[in-house]
């Protein structure tokens, strides 16, 4: 049946409901790393790469809860909606969904990729591979990493700290992306998810 081969066109309650209380944690891990992460920002840009990609675990276990495009999307926008009363205002929506769409677009390239080489049944139940989701994480480390350059300060960007802060975002991300990865499964075993 056609019908039933399909992506659904709607989101379901439950799924939006999911990911309203990822949102909403969310912005509470990052109203908690605000103070740390506005100080770091000016001290030490390393140190603030690495604790400021945390807010991006929640818009990454969202994708993996609900496997859907957009879902990292809806909770990285919601929680920049939230941030906009932090010192980074609107651009909070910006840092958060720009990372999460590049995640989605690779995870949407991965799943097509997918579904052409099983059956559609079989691709729906199982999950993107590692290489994919490390590959969708990388991206969305490599998005904020290149956006991260628009507002260092130009004294400050030695080719050396361009290079050391892309790397950071990248393997933060791929590190937290794999231990989302870990936390998901460990929802699904203790039958949380």
């Amino acid at each position: 049946n056609s019908r039933t081969s399909r992506a659904p066109t709607r989101w379901a309650s439950s799924a939006l409901l999911r990911l309203g209380a990822l949102a909403a944690l969310n912005a509470v891990v990052a109203l908690a790393l605000a103070p740390v992460t506005t100080v770091l920002a000016t001290v030490n840009p390393p140190a603030y790469a690495v604790v400021a990609s945390m807010t991006m675990m929640l818009p990454m276990l969202a994708a993996l809860l609900v496997p859907r495009f957009g879902s990292a999307i809806i909770v990285a926008f919601c929680t920049g909606i939230f941030l906009m009363i932090t010192p980074l205002g609107a651009i909070a929506i910006v840092a958060l969904s720009v990372p999460a769409l590049m995640m989605e677009l690779v995870l949407l390239l991965g799943r097509l990729v997918q579904g052409r080489s099983r059956p559609a049944a079989e691709a729906a139940k199982t999950d993107v591979p590692w290489t994919t989701w490390l590959l969708a994480c990388a991206a969305g480390g490599t998005a904020i990493a290149a956006m991260s350059l628009l507002v260092l300060a130009p004294g400050a960007a030695t080719p050396a700290l361009v290079v050391l802060l892309f790397c950071i975002r990248v393997l933060t991300y791929a590190t937290l992306g794999a231990l989302m990865r870990r936390l998901r499964s460990q929802l699904r075993s203790a039958g949380l998810v």
